[in-house]
């Protein structure tokens, strides 16, 4: 599917078959996700697959009760790992070095580079790390609709909750939930602002 299609085919998917999803389906996405850009390369994205049902129930009930998130046959609880900020940066910076991307000056935005971090220091990439997880679960997105496949953003939950049922280790911050499944609903396009209205100014 050409990947403007599969933008205009994405929907949020509320209502799901009861039909599963194959293990192949599961790493096509889980694919999609490595396959995404982020700062220094840094690939802060880890993710729980979620298939018990008992566990999506309770998932469910920590996200004020949306009946989709244990309809679907997959959860995917998308989380950004803050580890990869106190361990990786030097390496992942070489890397990037030694592919051309950079020059080994680049080191010199990075001053702190070997320096330890502690939990309270991580928790400033915490939006970095999140926005890094986004560009994750949208390619999960659009690779689903090429499947023929639905997901759903979601981000309504307490996360702290999920966490707990999961029994997640403090340096995974939840971003959102991703039901995944075969629609059982075709939703018409929902309203979009034209582009003028999303480009504040063009400087030339």
């Amino acid at each position: 599917m050409d990947i403007k299609m599969a933008m205009m085919e994405r929907r949020s998917i509320r209502k799901f078959k009861a039909d599963p999803i194959t293990d192949d389906m599961v790493q096509e996405l889980l694919e999609a996700a490595r396959l995404a850009p982020s700062g220094t390369n840094h690939q802060p994205w880890r993710f729980i697959v979620v298939k018990n049902q008992e566990v999506k129930e309770r998932i469910q009930a920590a996200a004020f009760n949306q009946r989709f998130l244990s309809e679907a046959p997959i959860l995917l609880v998308c989380c950004a790992d803050l580890s990869t900020y106190a361990y990786n940066t030097k390496k992942r910076l070489q890397e990037l070095i030694d592919a051309g991307v950079f020059g080994p000056e680049a080191f010199n935005s990075y001053p702190d580079i070997d320096k330890p971090k502690d939990a309270n220091t991580l928790k400033a990439f915490i939006p970095h790390a999140m926005l890094n997880v986004g560009l994750a679960m949208e390619h999960i997105a659009l690779r689903a609709v090429s499947l023929g496949l639905g997901t759903c953003w979601v981000q309504l939950m307490k996360a702290k909750q999920v966490a707990q049922i999961l029994e997640l280790p403090e340096h995974l911050v939840i971003t959102g939930l991703m039901p995944v499944g075969f629609p059982d609903q075709n939703p018409a396009p929902r309203p979009r602002v034209s582009i003028q209205d999303i480009v504040f100014k063009v400087v030339e």
